[in-house]
């Protein structure tokens, strides 16, 4: 069988569509080696980094590549992929091709498999976007009717996928993701000398990394730790990500709450590059997540792979990530945020017992199982 898989994301390792497709490419001839594994790739991007072995690529052309990357990205999608796709199965076999990320084509003579991580812009207003977007969401939510199959990350995403996309819920499978091989425990005490040297951040702090934007629900966080420092509390927070854009309904003015609840002292916000990303994990007294919806929620089983305590959002997904090796906490209880956190700060026995929860729980979870479950999904798409 051949694995066709469109290589949108390939260039693109940090985002998270990247880090899904590279984990996927690493495991899948490991587990598979039966089967072929072809990477198409749009000509407008970089080259991104060596393949794995068992993984062949090909650059896919359209006619737009120099003249618009919109254009030249929706061409590449519907018409240019489907074509090569097809190509490729008259000359090689049997095929199937995996669509990584929400951008299905609308018809294909090639049995199609599309990951669909969430369905945010129909679920949360303020995310729908421009008439560009919405109408691009109107697509995709068309031509995803016609995939032999969808996968998701979680059940949380995979109900969701079925009553909004009117998908029978057996072509909608669920394969839980993984944090990637680099996050691991270390040791904490030299992590917090390296990151007090490198980021100033002396003492026990909370850290927070992922977007800015309104679902991830920071200002639940900060009024959290004012509340906390006004009764005596001395920790600090860290908060690493940047707003990628200036609609305050969509990214709200962080620094602006930081200065009216008086933080400034308290609050510091850092850039912190992919390769530092376990080291923050590692030094941090507790990672807080307080995101209102996400389709899986990959930093907090990253943070416990790397050894941190873990508070989260009770909601969405989250449950399923943490299972009982975190804290949990009902998203907008900014009391109950308050108080968790301050167990967790203040309890040198619960933190430990959430560190040894958190890595066993993490160590459940691996790319070579989401191969294998992936593989069969495909497996079952191209006998169809």
């Amino acid at each position: 069988m051949q694995v066709l898989i469109n290589g949108t994301f390939w260039g693109q390792p940090n985002v998270g569509s990247g880090q899904y497709l590279h984990g996927l490419l690493r495991w899948l001839p490991q587990v598979a080696p039966q089967h072929r594994y072809m990477l198409l790739r749009p000509a407008v991007g970089g080259p991104g980094p060596a393949l794995p072995p068992g993984v062949s690529s090909v650059i896919v052309r359209t006619p737009f590549d120099k003249v618009s990357k919109n254009l030249a990205k929706l061409c590449f999608e519907q018409v240019a992929l489907p074509r090569a796709a097809r190509r490729l199965a008259r000359h090689l076999g049997p095929a199937v091709l995996l669509v990584p990320y929400f951008a299905p084509p609308l018809r294909s003579a090639v049995p199609v498999v599309t990951t669909v991580g969430d369905i945010i812009p129909l679920l949360l207003p303020e995310y729908r976007g421009g008439p560009h977007v919405r109408a691009y969401m109107r697509l995709a939510r068309r031509a995803v009717r016609g995939s032999a199959h969808v996968l998701t990350f979680s059940s949380a995403s995979r109900d969701d996928i079925v009553a909004r996309l009117g998908l029978p819920p057996r072509r909608v499978t669920s394969v839980l993701l993984a944090a990637g091989d680099q996050y691991g425990p270390g040791d904490p005490a030299a992590a917090r000398e390296e990151v007090a040297r490198r980021y100033g951040l002396d003492g026990p702090f909370i850290y927070y990394v992922g977007g800015l934007d309104a679902r991830k629900n920071i200002p639940v966080l900060l009024h959290a730790l004012a509340l906390m420092r006004g009764r005596g509390g001395t920790a600090s927070l860290a908060i690493a990500g940047r707003a990628l854009g200036k609609d305050r309904r969509l990214f709200p003015d962080l620094d602006a709450l930081i200065i009216d609840l008086e933080l400034g002292h308290a609050v510091r916000r850092i850039d912190v590059p992919a390769e530092d990303g376990p080291l923050l994990y590692q030094a941090c007294a507790a990672f807080a997540f307080p995101s209102r919806y996400e389709g899986f929620g990959l930093p907090p089983l990253e943070a416990m792979a790397c050894g941190a305590p873990v508070v989260v959002s009770d909601a969405s997904s989250l449950p399923e990530v943490v299972g009982p090796a975190a804290l949990r906490v009902p998203p907008d209880d900014v009391l109950g945020w308050a108080a968790a956190l301050g167990r967790v700060l203040g309890d040198a026995r619960l933190s430990a017992d959430l560190r040894a929860q958190g890595l066993a729980r993490a160590a459940q979870f691996s790319y070579r199982r989401v191969a294998e479950e992936t593989l069969a999904v495909l497996e079952a798409a191209a006998r169809l």
